[in-house]
């Protein structure tokens, strides 16, 4: 594919001075710029060009926009490319279903220029990973491709040896031709599993010499965990399947797996009657590495939209999906749930003092302390600025409120050095309470809230508990 194609970056965007800003961020990347105003103008070029990272704004009708997410991935190419879908506004397109659609991150308006650059700078990397993993992928269907197409060479040769027996020395002749210019490992091995014919790469990855190969049996030379077992291609050929694929891993002395892909046909004798199989094997690993490569990569692109990267804890967008999902469970089942919000005392002052790479660490540091001081089955999330959550499902108030005071201990008791020499100390505030009957995520996070401020104006490092 030409590089060029992998610079260019896709924006839907029907807003003038949207797409001026995103095409001039862009730039800045180093990304070429193709600018749409329209679903249908989009999907025409992409289907042309296909570019590897596209920006969708949902100014434009919802459903066209996820549409768009859909036919992009549903292409031969759509997994290797990266996709950021823009909201209007948070009602418009939530984050499950443009996730479903195919989106690996999404984004609320307005568009601010750290985040869009922090995501520019993951999807350039991803850009590459990806391409060098679709290039991997093509090369080892290629290989594929070779080998079944060798595996057809190989039958008609064998079928033209079993009809005459006058065409046996040339067939003959094709077959070793077969043998030594296949690549991967052929061996021809009868119905009591002794290997009669084999080629250098077979020996190569069973690791054994042509003397063992010829006195061993095949699950002996080349053992997997499919010998012995109903899985066994031997005992399918027997029991009439013409085909049979099977993928294998195996250890390496050195603790490295490799991995094999292995394709059994049944060969005859000159009266038709089964004599054994033939079995192609082929070194998958490069494939099997990429597949895992990729996979990861669509984790951590899932993980970016729901982790607020400053604190490691959750955002504020799965703070509100966690927390709709806790107040249903909670109602249908009767169990309690009780929530926590916290906010870090005189931290505006502490900004404009220190400056806010020092608060930044103040936020992080109380990220780490409420990650520590919760279960894991417990959700702590950075609610917004210096305001955090923690939903703890089936707990009562009375016995959230050890967890509260460990995290607020646990901050007062942090020393922070935002100058040589000079140590501070934070505190913070913190509202509880727990879920009443009739509650809806709406009521509980008000009522948590407003604790908090009364936490607030009663003096501050100290937690309000108010379940009425």
């Amino acid at each position: 594919m030409p590089g060029p194609l992998q610079q260019t970056i896709l924006v839907i965007e029907n807003n003038p001075e949207t797409a001026a800003s995103l095409t001039k961020q862009a730039i800045a990347f180093g990304f070429n710029v193709e600018l749409c105003d329209s679903c249908a103008t989009a999907w025409s070029y992409f289907q042309k060009e296909l570019p590897r990272l596209v920006i969708i704004e949902c100014h434009l009708p919802d459903e066209e926009s996820l549409t768009l997410c859909q036919q992009i991935r549903g292409t031969n190419k759509g997994s290797y490319c990266t996709i950021l879908m823009v909201a209007n506004k948070l009602p418009v397109i939530d984050q499950t279903r443009a996730l479903m659609a195919g989106a690996n991150y999404c984004m609320d308006r307005p568009v601010q220029e750290a985040p869009l650059s922090n995501w520019f700078t993951v999807a350039k990397q991803g850009m590459s990973d990806l391409l060098s993993i679709e290039q991997t992928v093509d090369k080892i269907d290629h290989y594929k491709q070779e080998l079944e197409d060798v595996n057809d060479q190989l039958e008609s040769s064998i079928e033209r040896a079993n009809q005459l027996a006058m065409d046996a020395e040339k067939a003959y002749v094709e077959i070793n031709q077969i043998f030594k210019t296949v690549s991967g490992g052929i061996a021809l091995i009868n119905k009591d599993c002794e290997i009669i014919r084999h080629n250098a790469t077979f020996l190569a990855m069973a690791g054994a010499s042509a003397s063992e190969a010829k006195t061993r049996k095949c699950y002996e030379t080349f053992h997997s965990c499919l010998c012995n077992t109903p899985e066994c291609p031997l005992t399918k050929i027997k029991n009439g399947q013409k085909r049979v694929e099977s993928q294998i891993e195996k250890n390496l002395p050195n603790g490295e797996k490799i991995y094999y892909s292995i394709i059994s046909t049944p060969f005859h004798g000159l009266v038709g009657e089964l004599m054994g199989m033939v079995e192609h094997i082929t070194d998958i690993t490069t494939r099997v590495e990429a597949e895992q490569a990729l996979k990861e990569s669509e984790i951590r692109y899932r993980e970016l939209s729901i982790v607020d990267e400053l604190t490691g804890l959750f955002n504020k967008r799965h703070f509100n999906e966690t927390l709709r999902q806790e107040t249903d469970r909670a109602n249908r089942y009767n169990l309690p749930l009780t929530m926590f919000i916290m906010d870090i005392d005189n931290f505006k002052h502490f900004n404009d003092t220190y400056g806010h790479a020092e608060g930044d660490r103040v936020l992080g540091a109380m990220g780490k302390i409420i990650t520590a001081s919760i279960r894991t089955t417990d959700r702590g999330n950075r609610y917004g600025g210096e305001e955090f959550t923690v939903i703890l499902p089936n707990t009562t108030a009375q016995d959230a409120i050890p967890v509260a005071e460990r995290v607020r201990l646990s901050f007062a008791a942090h020393d922070f050095f935002p100058r040589d020499g000079e140590k501070v100390n934070k505190t913070v505030s913190l509202g509880i309470t727990q879920l009443q009957p009739n509650d809806t995520p709406t009521s509980f996070l008000k009522r948590a809230d407003k604790n908090l401020y009364e936490a607030k104006e009663s003096g501050k490092n100290r937690y309000i508990l108010d379940s009425q």
